[in-house]
């Protein structure tokens, strides 16, 4: 699964890439790939990569176990779920 969130508010892009990574742990994927671009600023990577996605998936969506992100190089994370 691919979701492209650069360009869009930090708001926006928060919203989009909690419910992606919920319907993609409930589509049984193993990884989502986010977009979130590296030339317009840093904002929706942080959120993603520093910690922000990972706290918010916790609290709003308890039963997604860990997540594994990996940052993929030009302006992407790959988040990969920790399935028993």
């Amino acid at each position: 699964m691919w979701v492209d969130l650069h360009g869009l508010p930090l708001s926006e892009a928060k919203l989009k890439s909690q419910i992606s990574v919920a319907e993609a742990w409930s589509n049984a994927s193993s990884t989502i790939e986010l977009v979130h671009g590296h030339n317009l600023g840093t904002a929706i990577k942080d959120y993603i990569q520093h910690g922000g996605l990972i706290s918010d998936i916790e609290r709003i969506y308890p039963e997604i176990p860990n997540l594994i992100l990996k940052d993929k190089g030009l302006g992407s994370t790959i988040v990969k779920f920790k399935r028993s």
